[in-house]
């Protein structure tokens, strides 16, 4: 019967060969991933059918590409280049539980691994949050010292002006007092001789 469908087909050939390349090629360019089922070493034939040899054998949770499905076979690419077809019943979109527990202890790690960075630079942060409200108090401190002492030397040159002011006040009013005293005593001396010049016959 197949060399009789290749004979029927041989008139057709130049016609379908751009078809059959699509369908050949078509399906390995896109290629899926699948997994075996959970069973016993599945047997990867060199055709679809149970007639042809096993030319390899495949266990659970084995990862192979799907390149084309018949019927109830299916024609994969196992990891190391073999090509060969299987029952599709044994392949699975989901990964084995093996594989799955695998992956889910490595996103814990990077989770642990994830968290203990966070861990880190959150206290690296609280510490610099700390070292820096330090030194804002010691600045404020500072610059509270500072005002201080410049009110205290404005309010000791305002008294030391005051005082000034105060000695003028007095050095003025001596000085007044002096100048009135001294008017006073010259009129005084002068007068005098006058009298007892007035007072000769």
């Amino acid at each position: 019967m197949m060399l009789t469908k290749k004979y029927i087909c041989r008139r057709k050939f130049l016609f379908s060969l751009p078809l059959l390349t699509v369908l050949v090629t078509g399906p390995a360019m896109s290629a899926e991933i699948k997994f075996v089922r959970p069973d016993i070493d599945i047997p990867v034939r060199r055709g679809q059918g149970e007639k042809y040899k096993i030319i390899k054998f495949v266990k659970d949770g084995n990862q192979l590409e799907l390149l084309q499905e018949s019927g109830n076979w299916a024609k994969v690419r196992l990891t190391g280049g073999t090509e060969g077809w299987m029952l599709k019943r044994y392949l699975s979109d989901d990964k084995p539980p093996l594989e799955q527990v695998r992956e889910l202890l490595k996103e814990n790690e990077e989770l642990k691994t994830g968290n203990a960075k966070l861990t880190r630079d959150l206290k690296k942060s609280k510490e610099l949050q700390e070292a820096s409200s330090a030194e804002l108090e010691q600045l404020q401190i500072a610059t509270e010292e500072k005002i201080a002492l410049s009110l205290n030397e404005c309010n000791k040159i305002k008294d030391e002006y005051t005082a000034s002011q105060e000695v003028n006040k007095i050095m003025w009013f001596f000085s007044g007092a002096g100048v009135l005293l001294a008017g006073w005593l010259i009129g005084r001396f002068a007068s005098g001789p006058q009298k007892k010049r007035n007072r000769l016959p």
